[in-house]
């Protein structure tokens, strides 16, 4: 009989493959947890869980990460980021762009704060007005 830590190597392992469904995979969760009996024993499935959470915090920041790509896709060829970069975080540009294209910096994933965030879209909705008010004076010209 496999041991629970052979069970779990071989669920991640299927799991990494992606070569079991997500019902397969709930299945052998349930064997698993069958399985502990020892304080070791569940020890050994919490270091499981706590490492399938960390994977899926990390999905979910980079779908959040290519959301903003996407979203910001046209309005990155559209508006200087260099003064986007430069007036609204006091950074460079290049900072700018590893944020938004989630580049790797010094061995981990550039991303936005909260904060930064907010910042971000206050930076492009002043610009929106700049660009609204500009148009209204264009208007009373004619």
């Amino acid at each position: 009989m496999a041991t629970i830590q052979e069970e779990i190597a071989a669920l991640e392992k299927a799991i990494n493959e992606k070569s079991t469904s997500e019902s397969e995979n709930i299945e052998r969760i349930k064997r698993i947890r069958e399985m502990v009996t020892t304080p070791e024993d569940e020890a050994i499935l919490d270091e499981f869980v706590a490492r399938q959470l960390d994977d899926i915090e990390k999905s979910i920041s980079e779908m959040e990460e290519a959301i903003i790509r996407y979203q910001l896709g046209e309005v990155m060829e559209i508006v200087n980021l260099s003064y986007i970069a430069k007036k609204y975080f006091g950074r460079s540009q290049s900072w700018l762009s590893q944020r938004i294209n989630g580049c790797i910096v010094n061995g981990k994933r550039a991303s936005f704060t909260e904060n930064e965030i907010q910042t971000l879209k206050s930076a492009l909705s002043d610009i929106a007005n700049i660009i609204n008010s500009s148009l209204e004076r264009i208007s009373l010209i004619q």
